[in-house]
């Protein structure tokens, strides 16, 4: 009985640790195409009130900018500790939808509903700082999402069916670029090769265009990619969109291209040089919308959960955290912590899967035979030692049977009474 039951310890053991073990790699590998447990909120009573589109922060002044549509306002947080700080709201006077940043100004410019741009004063030593110091009209009805070019001086905004560039020391608009028929949506500025990039929606295209002339030199589609947001890693050249329900990544190069479905519906893209790392937020509703990270290739590291209001995220390099608006106000979350482990592990990881069931069938086999050839062996045999023992004893038996005949049986000296 015991040795049935030893067996099927044995076998018990040799099983179900190894499918345990690779259950636990796998959970682990798993685990790190997340990171909310990294996930903080901050209790900001405006920001939890407001409802956003873009958002940005100026590594240098260690502020971030949201576009509150709620407040008709540009939101300013101090994020110069992990501890964020609201500052203020800075009334627009229109619905902002877009935001790009002038690090060699100083200033931030918004794009309204209504087709202008308000241009904010964001340098703390001047006397209008966080002030509305200008507005260009760039459309009759919509100025959107756009970009800075501190080397053209050019500010390049999505307005309906034009992108539409202006020159910021003027603060006039300097070219229209018709598509005639077809919306854009976010316009990308390229300094590694000085072109811009634009998406197109309807025509599944992302356009090269130069910017001198508006001139399209070159097209990439992405069958059914829908494309709103873009951002570009100028020193690799590549291109990431957001796509209607995967994210595509553009070799501009090659013109080669791979979409993932890591994080469906995205909608604004970013892209960090400090941190090289793409961040994409893919609002939708309340149980399904997430913030995915990238690393400067384009592979994804992980994602957190969000709020439906997240259309956008922004990195923080001093601090390493990835800020959007949250629940309660703000949330931010540490993308390092969703790396993942080594394509090396990974493949141990998804090898251990299906190695794990051959190599407990492999474990069962051999204990199998084992018992099976002890049991044609029989008896087990005694060790040498046991047999040494047994000799001792019989020449111990051997010497007393010779003492007795020799002397005979001994006889007790007590006198009975």
């Amino acid at each position: 009985m015991s040795r049935v039951l030893g067996a099927g310890f044995a076998f018990l053991v040799s099983g179900v640790v190894p499918l345990l073990a690779a259950l636990g790699g796998i959970l682990f590998l798993s685990a790190c195409g997340s990171c909310d447990s990294t996930v903080r909120q901050a209790v900001v009573a405006p920001i939890a009130a407001g409802s956003f589109d873009d958002v940005q922060v100026d590594q240098t002044s260690h502020r971030l900018y949201m576009a509150d549509q709620a407040a008709s306002g540009v939101d300013v947080v101090n994020i110069y500790s992990t501890t964020p700080q609201f500052v203020r709201t800075i009334d627009v006077g229109g619905t902002p939808n877009g935001l790009a940043i002038a690090h060699d100004r100083h200033l931030l410019y918004a794009g309204l509903a209504g087709g202008t741009v308000a241009v904010i004063d964001t340098d703390p030593t001047s006397p209008h700082a966080m002030q509305v110091v200008n507005q260009i009209t760039v459309d009759q009805f919509h100025a959107d999402l756009m970009d800075y070019s501190p080397q053209r001086q050019r500010l390049y905004v999505g307005a309906g069916t034009a992108v539409v560039g202006v020159d910021t020391v003027a603060n006039q608009v300097k070219e229209r670029f018709d598509m005639k028929t077809v919306n854009v949506e976010q316009p990308r500025y390229n300094p590694a090769d000085g072109l811009l990039y634009v998406t197109i929606p309807k025509t599944d295209t992302l356009l090269q265009m130069n910017p001198a002339d508006g001139k399209v030199t070159r097209s990439f589609v992405v069958a059914g990619c829908r494309p709103k947001g873009l951002a570009i890693n100028p020193s690799r050249q590549l291109a990431m969109m957001a796509c209607r329900s995967t994210m595509a990544i553009v070799n501009l190069r090659s013109g080669a291209y791979e979409v993932t479905s890591v994080l469906p519906g995205a909608d604004i893209v970013n892209y960090d040089a400090g941190l090289d790392r793409f961040v994409a937020a893919s609002p939708h509703g309340k149980s399904d919308s997430s913030i995915g990270v990238f690393d400067g290739s384009g592979r994804f590291l992980g994602s957190v959960s969000a709020v439906e209001k997240s259309h956008s995220a922004a990195f923080d390099d001093a601090n390493g955290l990835v800020y959007a608006p949250g629940a309660v106000g703000l949330m931010s979350f540490l993308p390092s912590a969703c790396t993942p482990p080594p394509d090396w592990l990974k493949f141990l990881g998804g090898m251990s899967f299906f190695a794990t069931p051959f190599l407990a069938f492999g474990l069962f086999l051999f204990m199998y035979a084992r018992r099976q050839r002890e049991r044609a062996r029989g008896p087990a045999r005694p060790t040498w030692h046991q047999l040494q023992e047994e000799d001792l004893a019989a020449e111990r038996e051997r010497m007393r049977a010779l003492e007795d005949a020799m002397l005979g049986p001994k006889v007790s000296n007590k006198i009975q009474v």
